[in-house]
């Protein structure tokens, strides 16, 4: 992992940790024991670390869809739902964090608007049934939003086995 890499995850976990409030600079160069021109080498303004974040985040978020991609019924929309699960199963809050830092910038914002409306498209070309892609993408929203604010892992573990047995259901063409 390259410095740079290692700063936006450590920004990331300041902001999972202690709230966007409590992100800067100073805060991210201590927290990685580096001065801030460290920091302002890599990023040149907070905006531009927030940014760079969601760009990160968004990029993972895409690999991980194309790493679920499988012939069959509704490609897209079950390596989706699948990539989804995948943060579930990893300590890295930082995708999570990144949403949270998307709504404290506008351009970080519509990086994640464009990057849904390049699902939006790719989800169409599934195919099939709209609702029922729909309906999976919403579980998939849901399940962003236990990850987000801390649902128990109960609620976690149940909503994953629905999402789950929507993909399969997908692709087997059955409801």
């Amino acid at each position: 992992m390259s410095k740079k890499q290692a700063l936006l995850r450590t920004a990331a976990a300041i902001i999972q940790q202690d709230g966007i409030q409590h992100l800067s600079m100073e805060r991210l160069a201590k927290r990685a024991g580096i001065t801030k021109g460290g920091v302002l080498y890599h990023f040149e303004s907070k905006s531009n670390l927030l940014r760079q974040m969601n760009e990160m985040a968004i990029a993972e978020f895409e690999a991980r869809i194309s790493q679920h991609l499988t012939e069959g019924p509704y490609p897209f929309t079950r390596a989706y739902a699948l990539a989804t699960l995948d943060y579930m199963k990893t300590d890295d809050a930082g995708l999570t964090a990144v949403f949270l830092s998307s709504q404290e910038d506008k351009l970080s914002g519509k990086l994640w608007a464009d990057a849904s409306l390049r699902w939006d498209e790719q989800f169409a070309a599934d195919g099939g049934d709209p609702d029922r892609v729909l309906e999976l993408r919403l579980l998939c929203d849901g399940f962003w939003f236990a990850l987000t604010y801390g649902y128990s892992d109960s609620f976690k573990d149940r909503a994953a086995c629905i999402i789950r047995d929507k993909c399969d259901a997908l692709s087997k063409g059955t409801s």
